[in-house]
């Protein structure tokens, strides 16, 4: 089936509305479900501002491995997965910037969280050696007992009960693809962190962390195996959702109270998605060779863009387009061609994880369906040189679809006369009232493109819903109307 931009987007503003049931939020409702992971509190020793080195330094972490990440003040730094499996949660810091770097092993989620307390100071964490639905449960150093179950980082005990974390965006990729994307990277040296251990016990060496923990010699190992589960999700009663294996990876959306999850198994390798998520427009890309999924928010200077695959160029795996500007992006949500050239989108907070963690956490989360939100580039309006097309004489008449669709704040109409004469464009609600005018009078024949701003004649915003937009030569015996979708 070939999903077509209109009938995708359309559709998206169409689907169940917040998922906010499945946020266990009540403190209460968490604390009944800790149960102890095996090692005692701080027995899996989190590390502190351990110490960076460059790539070629670098012996305990391969090509194909998963790092995390980051760039803070324009210093990129890398945290293999494999430091993460052994030691859980490093607090680091970058100049007035402190923040924890977390991976839990046994739901495959790797977070990042702001660290810098209000006073400027770095908040470090533990690892407590309690789980809740197999995922790591960090506590507070300053106070030693306050708890914050990772995947939904909100303390839930103490005086800090309720206390959410600031998620902050990451990268999540191989160790390869990310000395591609930032050559000049550091990453975490072993054998460093470890100051407030060294009294009882010693660093972890080279061979420990190129050991992965969990593997069974009669199930496999953990990641692969949808079998090998050390732990039911309680908050389920023991129930695992079937819409997907209990290991497949989803990278994870939680914005606004609504959570939705993208399936690495059912995107394409470079695949570009469109997306409402919490009433805001998101673009979701994919490279599946190195795994990365990455968000990013859709606007730029209070203009909504969407976007649709094109063939790479450049040396990163994916590349995309927006319709509105026709600039080309990478997969970091950079602008490296056309008229938003050197501008950079806002990646939006995500995480991957386990889909029986993620689905046992948020129960009620929206998933993404193949094909939803991908726009064809033969579906879209062919404008690339529009001051040129305007003196053009159409063929014949057409109203193309608007785009973006649907939209937030404004959208464009394209239309195209091939006579000149008298031109009606107007916006009508869902019961048939007209609430827009936008063209009345005459015009020559060519092509047009026409704002609407998403409001009414007497100026006030329109209510979200589906609303219609029909052109009109009468003259000519011309109308045609199509429908298009206002999000607010």
């Amino acid at each position: 089936m070939r999903y077509g931009y209109l009938s995708v987007l359309l559709a998206l503003a169409l689907v169940a509305g917040p998922a906010g049931a499945g946020r266990y939020d009540d403190p209460g409702f968490l604390t009944n479900h800790i149960r102890s992971g095996g090692p005692p509190k701080d027995g899996i020793p989190a590390l502190t501002n351990p110490t960076f080195v460059a790539p070629s330094e670098v012996r305990y972490v391969q090509d194909d491995e998963l790092v995390m990440g980051l760039v803070i003040n324009g210093e990129p730094r890398a945290y293999p997965h494999n430091i993460g499996w052994w030691n859980e949660i490093i607090n680091d810091r970058v100049g007035d910037k402190s923040f924890t770097v977390t991976l839990c092993p046994l739901t495959g989620t790797g977070q990042v969280f702001n660290a810098t307390d209000t006073d400027g100071s770095q908040i470090e964490f533990g690892v407590s050696g309690l789980l809740i639905n197999s995922n790591l449960v960090m506590y507070d150093r300053r106070d030693g007992s306050t708890l914050y179950p990772q995947m939904i980082f909100t303390a839930i005990n103490g005086d800090q009960v309720g206390n959410r974390l600031e998620l902050m965006p990451v990268v999540e990729t191989t160790w390869a693809m990310w000395k591609q994307m930032y050559p000049n990277t550091t990453v975490v040296k072993i054998g460093t962190g470890w100051e407030r251990y060294l009294s009882d016990r010693p660093p972890y060496n080279m061979v420990q962390y190129m050991r992965y923990p969990y593997v069974s010699s009669s199930l496999g190992d953990y990641r692969q195996s949808h079998e090998y589960l050390i732990f039911l999700p309680s908050t389920t009663n023991g129930f695992l959702d079937q819409r997907h294996q209990v290991k497949d990876m989803v990278v994870g959306l939680c914005h606004n109270d609504e959570t939705k999850a993208y399936p690495f198994n059912t995107m394409l390798d470079g695949a570009v998605i469109n997306d409402f998520v919490g009433g805001d427009l998101m673009v979701t890309v994919f490279a599946a060779d190195s795994r990365t999924a990455l968000t990013y928010f859709s606007e730029i200077d209070g203009q909504l863009l969407s976007f649709y695959a094109v063939e790479p160029e450049g040396l990163l795996p994916v590349e995309f387009m927006d319709i509105e500007t026709r600039s080309r992006w990478n997969i970091l949500g950079e602008a490296v061609a056309g008229p938003l050239e050197g501008r950079k989108l806002e990646q939006v907070p995500a995480y991957n994880a386990m889909w029986f963690a993620w689905s046992s956490y948020w129960p009620d989360t929206e998933v993404w369906v193949p094909g939803e939100g991908i726009i064809e580039e033969d579906d879209i309006p062919q404008i690339t040189a529009v001051e040129q097309m305007f003196d053009a004489t159409p063929e014949g008449f057409a109203l193309q679809q608007n785009f973006p669709n649907p939209f937030n704040p404004e959208t464009q109409i394209q239309y195209e006369l091939p006579v000149d004469g008298q031109v009606q464009l107007n916006v009508y609600n869902a019961t048939g009232q007209r609430v827009r005018s936008l063209v009345e009078g005459q015009q020559s024949s060519g092509l047009y493109l026409q704002r609407w701003d998403g409001r009414d004649d007497a100026g006030r915003q329109v209510a979200s819903g589906t609303y219609a937009y029909r052109l009109e030569m009468p003259a000519a015996g011309f109308s045609q109307t199509r429908t298009m979708s206002v999000v607010r």
